[in-house]
């Protein structure tokens, strides 16, 4: 009797490519065709020059940016303690002068200046015929185009 030798595959009813059954000795081929193969040379990744370009004008850009953003922010913060002081100094400024200007006025005497003006300096109080008033629509400016006259 013949003996016959099929192969079959469970599950599908399409053989598989290239299988073959195993047979005595398949196990010493298989390895000498692995041995032949040797691993494909891959040639080797470039890297990019002008994404690497890129990327590094991007930092760059980023950090200055960020460095800029910072001083700036620095600024501020030194211009706002800057205006606080400068306040405070113009309140102190604004303290001393009306002390002074309360200084200015309890010194003077309008009683003291009126004896002087009149007994002194020979001063008079002016008559009614010598004033004269001036109502100007313009401006409150006025211009003195002659002499005033003296009585």
């Amino acid at each position: 009797m013949t003996r016959q030798t099929t192969a079959y595959v469970y599950g599908s009813a399409a053989r598989a490519m290239g299988a073959e059954p195993l047979r005595r000795g398949d196990g010493e081929i298989r390895r000498r065709q692995q041995e032949r193969r040797r691993p494909v040379a891959r040639p080797r990744r470039r890297t990019d020059k002008v994404s690497v370009i890129l990327t590094c004008l991007t930092f760059a850009t980023a950090m200055v940016i960020g460095i800029s953003y910072l001083y700036l922010q620095f600024q501020a913060t030194y211009l706002s303690k800057s205006v606080v002081n400068l306040q405070s100094e113009v309140v102190e400024m604004e303290k001393e002068n009306a002390t002074a200007m309360m200084n200015l006025e309890n010194s003077l005497n309008l009683t003291e200046i009126y004896k002087k003006a009149t007994k002194q300096l020979g001063m008079t109080e002016a008559k009614d015929n010598q004033v004269f008033t001036y109502e100007s629509k313009k401006s409150t400016q006025v211009r003195q185009h002659g002499s005033i006259p003296v009585d």
